[in-house]
């Protein structure tokens, strides 16, 4: 019923094998320390395969996008939506990934090991996303004694904090709801 529930409902679905909802999150050998194991976070959030399919404007991709909006709506009718609720899901939904979409990093930029090794205190990472406060949300993902986190697009994570803010909570249900469909 609030944002805050929101979040955290994101952050603990990825205990219920529902990954991928706004970002990616895992635990890896810390690129620097290989004998150290960290918490890491990654740009995500988005349903089709690449940033670029929602921020090329060729017909191709227009194409691509307009069918996507079109399945989008035609799953939100399948588990019982009428079809102007679906219609505004799928494209609120499109919104939000082409959102999520400009601030993610291209696939070449992602191959840059210096530029994709961002080191943060829990403390750091959270003051960079405001709202989003990691102390909390990690013990739902069952990390518990974390005191350091790798990030791979910093500017990522400040965007969606600040369209965590912005967008209405009816939207991020709907983003939500999508993820589990």
């Amino acid at each position: 019923s609030t944002k805050e529930e929101a979040l955290k409902e994101i952050a603990m679905e990825r205990t219920k094998g529902i990954g991928g909802i706004l970002y990616g999150f895992y635990v890896g050998q810390d690129d620097k320390d290989v004998n150290t194991y960290i918490p890491g976070f990654s740009q995500g959030g988005t349903t089709l395969p690449d940033r670029d399919y929602y921020l090329k404007t060729d017909a191709r991709s227009k194409m691509i996008r307009d069918a996507y909006v079109k399945y989008i709506h035609d799953m939100f009718t399948m588990v019982g939506d009428d079809d102007a609720t679906a219609q505004k899901k799928a494209n609120e939904i499109l919104n939000l990934e082409t959102a999520l979409a400009i601030a993610q990093k291209s696939r070449v930029e992602m191959r840059d090991p210096q530029k994709t090794y961002n080191k943060y205190s829990v403390a750091d990472f959270t003051k960079l996303t405001p709202g989003m406060d990691w102390s909390e949300l990690m013990p739902l993902m069952k990390v518990t004694k974390a005191d350091s986190v790798l990030v791979n697009n910093p500017t990522f994570f400040q965007t969606a904090a600040s369209l965590f803010a912005a967008v209405p909570l009816d939207t991020w249900k709907a983003y939500m709801q999508w993820a589990v469909i």
